[in-house]
């Protein structure tokens, strides 16, 4: 829900634990689509948390992890080509 980055159904914090595990079904088999839908919408939340509260948005890392972080947690045990936007993160490019 925005402009609050919070689940519709739950409240939570978007993406919640439903939502990462519907993307994760949705974009199966292109990781590298996942990753490039939330990196928009990271960009989108950071425009829209920081105008709304700054000091309760905590930072852009935070942020980062948020959205993107938890692709590194759920990655499948072989690497594939899919694997692209997370190997770059992790070698800091």
């Amino acid at each position: 829900m925005r402009p609050l980055w919070l689940c519709r159904t739950c409240a939570h914090p978007w993406p919640c634990g439903r939502a990462k595990l519907d993307l994760l079904a949705e974009y199966q088999g292109s990781r590298v689509s996942l990753c490039l839908y939330l990196a928009t919408l990271l960009c989108d939340a950071i425009d829209d948390l920081l105008k709304l509260n700054p000091s309760v948005t905590g930072s852009t890392a935070d942020l980062f992890d948020r959205f993107l972080g938890w692709l590194r947690a759920s990655r499948p045990s072989a690497p594939t080509d899919h694997d692209d936007c997370v190997e770059a993160k992790e070698a800091g490019q």
